[in-house]
């Protein structure tokens, strides 16, 4: 097996930023791919006025750390706008005050367009009142912050502080959080891109249609593991007891705190973005092993249909969320294992002979024989590096 080798975040920041940040190509000062530190987590009874106001306490702390940052959002079936203050109470009202029969749905964010990566976010969906008490029907707490905050121990305090906090708030079913491609609220075109990424750098968490998990948190299964991993009470019965959580984790590497409902576990003090060299991320192995039982055996896509394009399908979403798997026996092959995805430079010399992708010059397709050079240009017209990415030996 190959040993582990880990980035530390400014290591993976400085090595592979311009892999993970990709500009409009119709427009170089718009950033519609970033990376970044996100917290997903899912919850109880979001339709009903306690939860409500719990939410609100949420929203408040985040405004309240990163308050200057926020400049825009949305509610409901509005557009984005900038936010004056006058609005930004209009949206607190409106987590408050709408009916438990109707959803809440609101963005704070640093962006005020929908086609912008933000940088900082907070997002919700609520359930209503008769989906909740007829099919269990769980809401979701969204969160971004730039990715930079791991480069310090005071901004990874910052992340576990928030993530805590939200944890102690409301009534925690399950979630998770790391190291994200970060897409805008209009997200489709992207996929594909959010799909490689992923493909290449296995600790990126992929979760454009992170609403769409609560259906599998809501039966009581998870998605994946990543640096953060949150279980809710009725997950750590179905592996026991939290006490038995706790000694299969016991290991000085591995944080594990009681927050409200739910036992936060922490897979290392920073989150790893997964690079080839950093080899099997074995803190993640370490945790996916205990908490494996959880994941849903068959899953569905986590990309909705694109035709023409590689996606996060049924059988790639399988692979994915199996990526920190290991043989059960040594004749055992039944875990599917994703690609490492090779990618190059311009003008490096191909490592493989097959068809080859550049998100950056618009999913440019080239077939490349090993030991002839990559295709140009270096950068696209807007500026972004450019990387090509392995798809599939040439038939």
């Amino acid at each position: 097996m190959t040993s582990f080798s880990p980035l530390t975040p400014t290591e993976a920041i400085e090595r592979y930023g311009h892999e993970l940040t990709f500009t409009d190509p119709s427009d170089r000062n718009r950033i519609v791919i970033r990376p970044a530190l996100i917290g997903t987590l899912f919850f109880e009874r979001g339709s009903q006025p306690a939860m409500r106001k719990a939410l609100l306490s949420c929203v408040d702390e985040f405004r309240a750390a990163y308050g200057d940052e926020l400049s825009g959002g949305k509610k409901g079936k509005t557009k984005y706008s900038r936010k004056t203050m006058r609005g930004i109470e209009a949206m607190r009202q409106y987590i408050l005050s709408n009916d438990p029969d109707y959803e809440v749905e609101f963005v704070f964010a640093d962006v005020v367009d929908n086609a912008t990566a933000p940088e900082y976010l907070i997002r919700s969906l609520t359930g209503q009142a008769y989906h909740e008490e007829h099919h269990g029907d769980l809401s979701y707490l969204k969160f971004i912050l730039p990715w930079s905050f791991a480069e310090s121990a005071g901004g990874l305090a910052q992340y576990h502080r928030f993530m805590t906090f939200c944890c102690a708030a409301l009534p925690i079913r399950g979630g998770y959080g790391g190291i994200a491609p970060v897409l805008p609220y209009g997200f489709h075109r992207y996929m594909p891109q959010e799909y490689q990424l992923a493909q290449r750098f296995v600790g990126l968490e992929a979760d454009c249609y992170a609403f769409a998990e609560a259906l599998d948190y809501q039966d009581n299964h998870i998605k994946s593991t990543n640096w953060y991993t949150v279980l809710g009470d009725p997950l750590l019965e179905k592996l026991g007891s939290e006490a038995d959580v706790r000694a299969a984790l016991c290991r000085e590497d591995i944080l594990m705190e009681r927050h409200g409902q739910c036992l936060v576990i922490r897979a290392g003090d920073y989150p790893l973005l997964g690079a080839p060299e950093e080899g099997p991320l074995e803190p993640y192995i370490f945790v996916n092993r205990v908490i494996r039982p959880l994941r849903k055996p068959l899953r569905g896509s986590m990309h909705s249909y694109m035709e023409g394009v590689e996606r996060f399908g049924e059988e790639e979403s399988r692979r994915w969320v199996a990526r920190f798997d290991e043989p059960e026996g040594p004749n055992d092959d039944s875990t599917p294992q994703p690609s490492r995805g090779a990618s190059a430079l311009p003008f490096q010399t191909c490592p493989r002979s097959g068809r080859w992708v550049a998100n950056h010059l618009g999913n440019r397709i080239a077939q490349v024989k090993a030991g002839d050079p990559m295709p140009g240009p270096e950068r696209s017209d807007v500026g972004n590096q450019v990387v090509w990415y392995f798809v599939r030996d040439i038939e």
